[in-house]
C-alpha cells in the first residue's frame, strides 16, 4: 500500500490534532479514551520518526557530564505530557485556574515539540557538498 510523502508525513500531527478536536468538543469518558488512544497513537509515530532521524549519537547524549537526565523514554514524551496535561487543565478545570497553567503547559509543549523537530530532521546529501 502507497502512501503519499505529504500525507504520511502530516499522519502523527493529523492524529494528535483530531484528538484534541474531539476532546475538546465531547463530553464522554468513552470519548476521552478513544481520544488518549488516538493522542498516544499520534505522540508514539512521531516520536519513533524523531529517533529514526536524531542527527546527534546516543554517545553525545551520554557524555554530557553534569546535567540532570530524564530516563529517554520520558525524555521523549515530554512535550506531548506537557501538551497532554495543559489541554486536560484547560478543558477541565474552570476559569483562570486552569486556563492559565494550562495555556503554559501547552506553550511549552508546542515549544519543546517544535525545536526537536527543527534538530531532528535528516539532512540533505548534497548540503555537506
Amino acid at each position: 500500500m502507497y502512501i503519499p510523502k505529504s500525507l504520511y508525513e502530516a499522519l502523527p500531527y493529523l492524529y494528535i490534532g483530531c484528538s484534541i478536536a474531539i476532546f475538546i468538543l465531547a463530553d464522554s469518558p468513552v470519548i476521552y479514551l478513544s481520544t488518549a488512544l488516538l493522542y498516544a497513537a499520534g505522540s508514539l509515530i512521531w516520536v519513533t520518526r524523531s529517533a529514526y532521524r536524531r542527527n546527534n549519537s546516543k554517545h553525545q547524549i551520554e557524555n554530557r557530564r553534569g546535567r540532570f537526565r530524564f530516563p529517554e523514554l520520558v525524555y521523549e514524551y515530554l512535550p506531548f505530557i506537557y501538551l497532554a496535561i495543559g489541554i486536560v487543565a484547560v478543558v477541565q478545570i474552570p476559569g483562570l485556574y486552569g486556563a492559565i497553567p494550562g495555556g503554559i503547559l501547552c506553550l511549552a509543549g508546542v515549544l519543546v515539540w517544535l525545536i526537536r523537530a527543527i534538530y531532528r530532521t535528516h539532512s540533505s546529501p548534497m548540503a555537506g557538498a
